[in-house]
């Protein structure tokens, strides 16, 4: 195959094809391709488990591939090669077919378990995350981040058609197929919205099997975000979702109180679509950061929790939850008092409305017993799976490279199953270990990772820093190409990337980093690169409507004049008529941000004020100042918007 790729600017771009796809890899400024073959590390991700317990199938994003597991030996016996970023896992119900999600190649791999290799591949859309199977093993479900919906596939047929692509609402992470097969629960990442609303929250999107259609969303707690995890309840009535709740309505002078990011798990009743009761998995003086997974016992009893930040599994007492939230509140727990009034639990027990107040209260799940953390055998714990019986819970220990087996019910390790020799980490990959470790911050409140997902992109919300006054939030933004296109952050205060380590270390962590954990950071974000955009043709080129949104950026709009090749940014700041409120901006001068995976960056502008680049380009440009799009008519709008998604 080959490659037709324009490409404008300084530097050099290698090009690789890689599942069908032509990528164009732009290297910094002046910096040649390096022709070192990248380290081979083990970083198991998602987890599956064959219906007897005899078999793990773990997939491994930086081997690239899917390693299977004997459990009783606890040993490595077979691997099977994929492409991209394998991703999600799901099994036929009798164990024959492993579908796996090939992130970044736009496929789910077909993987015949009994000779473990690849049989078949589905197209889907480029960044197919998780998948789940019906109950029948004859639909599979596919959430394709890039695209933001929901692909059905059916299986059951031989060439395996794709019938319907289901609109959700944000980077769809994790799904969950009801026992009957009627519900599919879809956790949406990101909460889709504008920076400005002080309800701004990620969504849970219902789809109904029989309508193949998004029937319902439910709205999360105002700074939801980063929602990794779902399951249903053996009886399908409720799905539970873990998720940070970031406090982004208040300034981070609350930090020290654990009030900026808490971490949570929330319950909805599914057939009513409605959330019942959100409630935080922190404790008073400890963060439970980054929760990525959640898993039920086959009876509904508890849960289970990996959490990426602290390397941590928490189990929950789910069915004593649900019976302290109908008002089931034993004498001794009702007695016991928060200061002069009584605790949450006897407040609801006397007012089921005063279930909303679970998300404000550290405290709720452990006076109630509710709750115990343990360790979960080794860094940043990712996916669980649980074994027929209930008795051994299996973690995917990311940056360990290996899968450890806790017991179930006590959280103490019984063993470990390395996945391969784990080469000694260079200082990038120390700093994204760092980058994704919240024990490494004050009270192990957040880790870099939790206001930068998904490899140091954005959360959706804004932040309310100090270092610019109090009342002026700004947007997150992405850390790609973060070496490149100083100075950092909306107002320009930060003059390298390595300066942004620091001060985001030592003022939003707390703590006074080795020199060498600040180097190894800054390797990391140097090393950062973005993904070939999904808004691209097939082999890599601009659409047709996107090359003509390119002659109009660089002509008649003008935007190439602040958004320069090749980072679309001029590296200075300027006043394009959009001022915060208040007296600490009065200037109006904002850095002009890179455009790469604009796609992915939403909502924008330095407040996060427009939802879309459509917005960024009509209603927030009243005075001509952000681009000469006044002037455009409505296919020259869509042209535009399309050259900027592509980027």
């Amino acid at each position: 195959m080959s490659c037709a790729v324009r490409f404008v600017g300084r530097g050099l771009a290698s090009f690789a094809v890689w599942g069908g796809l032509c990528l164009v890899l732009l290297p910094a400024i002046g910096e040649e391709p390096s022709a070192t073959p990248a380290v081979r590390y083990r970083s198991p991700y998602l987890l599956a488990l064959s219906p007897d317990g005899s078999r793990l199938y773990v997939s491994d994003r930086t081997a690239g591939g899917v390693a299977v597991v004997n459990t009783a030996e606890r040993q490595l016996i077979a691997e099977v090669t994929l492409r991209g970023e394998p991703s999600g896992l799901a099994l036929s119900r009798d164990g024959s077919v492993l579908y796996v999600a090939e992130r970044r190649a736009g496929t789910v791999a077909v993987v015949d378990t009994s000779t473990h290799s690849v049989t078949a591949r589905i197209a889907v859309d480029l960044w197919p995350t998780a998948v789940a199977l019906s109950p029948d093993s004859q639909r599979l479900y596919v959430g394709c981040q890039d695209r933001h919906r929901v692909c059905v596939v059916d299986v059951g047929q031989p060439d395996r058609p794709v019938v319907a692509r289901i609109p959700v609402v944000r980077e769809p992470s994790s799904l969950a197929v009801s026992p009957d097969g009627k519900w599919v629960v879809v956790a949406n990442l990101l909460p889709d919205g504008v920076g400005t609303d002080p309800t701004l929250a990620a969504v849970v999107s219902l789809i109904d099997s029989t309508t193949l259609a998004q029937t319902a969303t439910v709205r999360l707690p105002a700074g939801s975000t980063s929602v990794q995890g779902v399951c249903l309840s053996p009886d399908a009535q409720w799905a539970y979702v873990v998720h940070t709740l970031g406090r982004f309505n208040l300034p981070i002078t609350q930090l020290e109180r654990g009030w900026v990011n808490t971490y949570a798990l929330t319950i909805i009743q599914v057939p009513a679509a409605r959330r019942v009761a959100t409630l935080l998995l922190d404790d008073l003086t400890q963060g439970a950061a980054n929760p990525f997974s959640v898993t039920c016992a086959p009876d509904g009893s508890r849960l289970w929790i990996s959490h990426a930040g602290t390397h941590e599994i928490s189990i929950i007492d789910v069915r004593r939850v649900h019976e302290l939230l109908a008002g089931k509140v034993p004498e001794s727990l009702a007695a016991l008092r928060d200061g002069t009034q009584l605790n949450i639990w006897a407040r609801i027990q006397q007012d089921s409305a005063a279930a909303a107040e679970l998300e404000n209260d550290l405290t709720a799940l452990y006076i109630a017993g509710a709750v115990r953390r343990v360790a979960s055998g080794g860094n940043g714990p990712r996916g669980l799976a649980l074994s027929p019986d209930g008795q051994r819970l299996y973690v995917a220990n990311y940056y360990a490279g290996m899968i450890s087996i806790l017991d179930a019910g006590e959280g103490k390790t019984l063993g470990t199953i390395a996945l391969g020799e784990q080469p000694a980490p260079t200082p990038e990959r120390r700093g994204e270990m760092l980058f994704h470790d919240a024990t490494l911050a004050f009270q192990r409140w957040h880790s870099c990772a939790t206001c930068h997902p998904n490899q140091g992109r954005v959360d959706g919300l804004r932040w309310d820093f100090l270092r610019d006054g109090i009342g002026n939030g700004k947007d997150t933004i992405s850390m790609v190409y973060v070496d490149e296109t100083p100075p950092l952050n909306r107002r320009a205060t930060r003059q390298s990337a390595r300066d942004c380590a620091r001060s985001s270390v030592e003022a939003g962590h707390m703590i006074v980093p080795p020199e060498q954990d600040i180097e190894d950071l800054y390797q990391y974000l140097k090393s950062l690169r973005p993904d070939p955009s999904p808004f691209l043709d097939p082999d890599g080129t601009l659409t047709e409507s996107a090359e003509r949104g390119r002659l109009l950026f660089e002509t008649k709009a003008d935007c190439v004049r602040c958004h320069p090749h090749p980072y679309y940014t001029d590296l200075k700041s300027h006043n394009v008529g959009i001022l915060s409120p208040g007296p600490n901006e009065t200037d109006g001068l904002y850095d002009t941000p890179a455009l790469i995976e604009a796609h992915r960056t939403a909502p924008y502008l330095h407040d996060g004020r427009a939802r879309t680049l459509r917005d960024v380009l009509t209603v927030h440009n009243p005075s001509g100042l952000h681009g000469k799009t006044a002037e455009l008519n409505e296919q020259e709008i869509q042209d535009l918007e399309a050259y900027l998604l592509s980027l």
